[in-house]
């Protein structure tokens, strides 16, 4: 008699030398193949075998404790998950976040098939743990963290979850044509696309983008293509939005250039506002603008440390936190035009708030989440995407 009522799901996934055989028919042919291409056939068979004895190991011990049920991968899309079942899915991090948002409460166990090869995120446990894992998890003595997951909806109904990120844009490496929609404000862009991340998520493609921007943003002084040629007109949708902020927030990654510039010789009006100073930090910020509004650069400094930026103290909310009620998106690669700007390429969508995206792409335009290009949502012109906090959450075993 089984010890636990609880059916067990196990989720696994094919290897690389199964997808490679599933091509070339024979092991022989895969071989050919793999090393015709510069590949190495015997890493691929000791990965193959590490993941297939860490699949075995698994299912051994946990079909001694319940009734398991072995699931592909390939299948979770159409599989209905029963309340009480419990998921254990078999590495890598990618198989766990495909997953989960396909659970509607169930809790997940994430196995790390091969701890040397992959450092697993999601992975906490090894093949020989399942089964303590599992019965703890049944006898209810397992904590089970929430996860934050992101929604995206389009007017005809489809709707589609992301555990780590979304992807909006060209299937290939064309550029994205929409317009974003955040905040009350409108942009047209051309870019490489839209990513959105949860808080799980922001460790992986999203930190990748801010490191690259981040480097490519301290390399680069000054503007290096002028300003003629972007435009940077925004169409209000609600509230009132000027300029003025957009100089502001570029204010605030100047400061600390403000600060060089020299105070003028004291003498009868020490102490009182420099309007020499103020006209060489306006001239700094805005060099091609309409003159400064502001007579010192004092007041301005005070105005722009007042506003909301996006540094590490403000992301740490989010970054890395699987249960974060925040998501981010960044824009990747924004080209300025004189039909579309660069003012709207990154933030913050708190609970409650809608970032949208209506697509001008005659096709191929598409949406993606957790890195599997065949599951997504058509996404042409015509198409109007409202990406929030999805509705329900995952919870992981840990």
């Amino acid at each position: 008699m089984k010890k636990i009522e609880n059916r067990i799901v196990i989720v696994v996934r094919e290897t690389r030398l199964e997808k490679v055989l599933a091509a070339q028919n024979t092991v022989s042919q895969a071989k050919f193949y793999i090393n015709q291409l510069g590949g190495d056939f015997e890493e691929y068979e000791t990965e193959h075998n590490h993941y297939s004895q860490s699949v075995r190991k698994a299912r051994q011990d946990l079909d001694a404790i319940a009734n398991i049920q072995v699931l592909g991968r390939q299948y979770l899309p159409n599989f209905i998950f029963a309340p009480g079942d419990i998921v254990v899915a078999v590495g890598q991090d990618g198989l766990v976040a495909n997953t989960l948002k396909y659970l509607d409460g169930q809790p997940l166990i994430g196995i790390n098939p091969d701890p040397a090869r992959w450092d697993g995120v999601l992975l906490p446990f090894k093949p020989e743990d399942a089964a303590k894992i599992v019965k703890e998890t049944a006898g209810g003595r397992r904590r089970l963290e929430e996860v934050t997951m992101a929604s995206a909806k389009v007017q005809n109904g489809q709707e589609l979850l992301a555990v780590n990120d979304f992807f909006i844009g060209q299937k290939g490496h064309a550029s994205a044509r929409y317009i974003i929609k955040y905040g009350g404000v409108k942009e047209p862009q051309s870019s490489s696309g839209v990513i959105v991340s949860t808080g799980l998520g922001s460790t992986g493609w999203m930190k990748s983008v801010i490191a690259g921007a981040n480097r490519i943003s301290s390399s680069v002084i000054g503007r290096p293509y002028g300003s003629s040629t972007e435009s940077e007109e925004l169409s209000v949708e609600e509230g009132e939005y000027t300029l003025q902020e957009e100089w502001d927030d570029t204010a605030d990654m100047l400061i600390e250039e403000a600060a060089a510039i020299p105070e003028p010789a004291a003498g009868p009006d020490a102490g009182e506002p420099s309007p020499e100073r103020g006209v060489n930090f306006c001239k700094l910020i805005m060099p091609e603008e309409p003159p400064c509004v502001f007579k010192s650069a004092e007041p301005l400094a005070r105005k722009v440390k007042r506003k909301k930026s996006f540094g590490i103290s403000e992301l740490s909310s989010v970054v890395g936190k699987w249960s974060s009620g925040e998501l981010l998106f960044a824009v990747r690669e924004p080209f300025p035009s004189k039909t579309t700007g660069t003012n709207m390429v990154f933030g913050k969508i708190t609970p409650g708030e809608t970032l949208r995206i209506e697509s001008l792409m005659g096709e191929n335009g598409v949406i993606f989440s957790d890195g599997i290009e065949s599951d997504f949502i058509a996404f042409n012109s015509g198409a109007e995407a409202a990406i929030t906090i999805a509705g329900k959450k995952g919870r992981m075993v840990v």
